[in-house]
Formats: structure tokens, sequence, C-alpha cells
């Protein structure tokens, strides 16, 4: 039989490290799709309040934001903008 080692701390700390960088660049990232999904009407209206309430801090930081924040901000949502 061979003896394995169980994972130590400095993995499960990587580990954590991963997810939460991940989450931090997907957070802001999903709002582009959740907003064309709710203007197209993939989503129901009644998931708007959910949405607002998720992305408080977004809309926070882009009202109280330094400009550059907002310009990119902007810009990242008109690449989700519904075309006609």
């Amino acid at each position: 039989m061979t003896d394995r080692k169980k994972p130590g701390v400095a993995f499960w700390a990587t580990v954590v490290v991963v997810v939460l960088g991940l989450a931090a660049v997907m957070y802001p990232l999903s709002a582009g799709p959740i907003s064309y999904m709710l203007k197209t009407g993939f989503l129901p209206a009644s998931a708007l309040p959910v949405a607002r309430c998720v992305y408080a801090p977004l809309r926070w930081l882009y009202a109280n934001g330094p400009e550059s924040y907002r310009a990119a901000d902007k810009w990242y949502m008109d690449l989700w903008r519904p075309r006609d």
C-alpha cells in the first residue's frame, strides 16, 4: 500500500487565495451578462431586485468611485448592450 499525505495548510491556503482571486475577478465581470439577460428578457423582470441587491457594491462604486472606474464600467457594460 502507498502512504499518501493529506494536504497541508500551505495547500489549503493556496486554494483559498486562488478561489478568492477568481471570485474578485468574476464578480464584476458577471454584471455584463446579467444585465444583458435582464434587458433581453432571458431572465424575468422579477430577477431585477435580486440583481440590484447582488450588484449594489458595484453600483455604489460607479456612483462614488473614481472617474476611471466609471469609464471602464461604461465601456464594459456597453459591450453587453443588446443590439437591435
